[in-house]
């Protein structure tokens, strides 16, 4: 057995089947939580074993990271993503380099097979991934409000209906379809996505309802459980929101009628909505409804040009890019990215740099939310050429600002 302590050393295998239950537990470990049989099985059905690896000492799984293939909306379009996710190392052997090696082979083994040109995840700890050249992609908003200090602007005329999640599978799957191409960030829910999102076991409620349904047919969705309280004698319950879906202005504004109407209810709590969400501009006091960003999706390029081919941009722009990219060194190098209003192109060159940043920064700017600008005002990029900054940085942006809703 190869020793344990040596980074870059340690031998990273892919799991099998029969390995799923250790490596559960194994990484669960690192979240100090002890998965449950209905746990491992839950995780069975969307884990794919053949991109799934782990670390041992001795017997014992120890360490573990996998890979969900998944596909996401960029500017313009969609590409294929390696989803990283089930990421941990065992409280009893971190500090080891373990987790710097199973980077190391996820990102060797992505790059190789070719299919992806990006990877991305969401972080349990925002120092940890920037070392392997993620960048903060997406922001999440966090809303939590007194409903009796909100009032739409204008009355809403639509009305949803209210049913259990799997009743309303089909009308929330074409609404969700609608909106997924608009919002750089969103990934696809084929195969068992949309079970995962509906999930919804007893003993995860805390108190709350089971999760319920409400559709607005073409319009809107949204699902919400509602946690009953009491204070000072009377109802005071919270309504919680997991995911709400708008593929219309009318809709939009009919379910946040709905939800700020439902009876017996004091407070309000969307944890995961866009960070650009415009409900403080659809009421009447916009202070009452306040978002609380936290950070959300990461995004790695692994393969860097054909990553930077792969979306559109807002205006034509040329650029020649010098990249430091320590942890693949493949993409480090001047790339010279040029989109003429139709396609990109990008590719070597020897030509003098307008912009200096490396490939977390990039990873950063991918989706359009984090601007180059703001990188640049932090430090972390650097200006080359008078204008290139920002030219770039108007080109990079989106219309609209990425959002993740789900956690994978």
């Amino acid at each position: 057995m190869i020793p344990i302590g040596m980074a870059g050393q340690h031998k990273v295998d892919t799991i099998t089947a029969e390995d799923i239950p250790a490596f559960v537990a194994g990484v669960e470990a690192a979240f100090h939580d002890d998965p449950s049989p209905g746990d491992v099985e839950r995780i069975t059905k969307k884990l794919e074993v053949d991109r799934t690896i782990a670390i041992r000492d001795g017997e014992r799984i120890v360490a573990g990271a996998s890979i969900y293939s998944r596909r996401m909306t960029v500017p313009g379009g969609e590409v294929p993503i390696a989803g990283v996710t089930q990421v941990g190392v065992a409280p009893t052997h971190r500090r080891r380099g373990m987790l710097t090696a199973m980077m190391r082979r996820q990102l060797d083994d992505v790059r190789a097979a070719g299919e992806e040109a990006v990877a991305a995840l969401w972080a349990a700890e925002a120092a940890i991934y920037g070392r392997f050249g993620y960048g903060l992609a997406s922001l999440s908003g966090e809303i939590r409000f007194d409903v009796r200090d909100v009032r739409l602007r204008t009355p809403a005329t639509l009305r949803p209906r209210l049913s259990t999640p799997p009743e309303a599978l089909d009308g929330m799957r074409a609404i969700y379809e609608a909106v997924r191409p608009t919002r750089p960030g969103m990934l696809d829910r084929q195969g068992p996505w949309w079970d995962v999102r509906l999930h919804d076991p007893e003993n995860d409620r805390e108190g709350a309802s089971a999760l319920r349904a409400a559709v607005i047919d073409d319009h809107a969705y949204a699902l919400y459980a509602v946690k009953t309280q009491f204070e000072e004698n009377r109802f005071s319950a919270e309504v919680q929101v997991r995911e709400l879906m708008a593929a219309t202005r009318e809709g939009y504004a009919a379910i946040w009628d709905f939800l700020l109407n439902l009876d017996l209810t004091r407070r309000l709590h969307y944890l995961f909505g866009p960070s650009d969400d415009p409900l403080m501009h659809l009421v009447t006091e916009a202070q009452a409804t306040p978002v609380r960003l936290h950070e959300a999706l990461w995004v790695r390029l692994v393969d860097l040009p054909r990553a930077l081919r792969q979306r559109r941009y807002g205006e034509p722009f040329e650029v020649v890019i010098e990249v430091e990219d320590e942890f693949c060194p493949w993409n480090t190098g001047r790339w010279a990215l040029r989109w003429d209003g139709e396609t990109a192109i990008c590719g070597e060159t020897a030509l003098s740099p307008g912009l200096q940043l490396t490939a977390a920064d990039l990873g950063a700017a991918y989706l359009g939310g984090t601007t180059l600008s703001a990188l640049a005002a932090a430090g972390r990029v650097t200006e080359r050429r008078t204008g290139a900054l920002a030219a770039t940085s108007r080109a990079f942006r989106g219309d609209v600002a990425p959002w993740c809703p789900e956690i994978f």
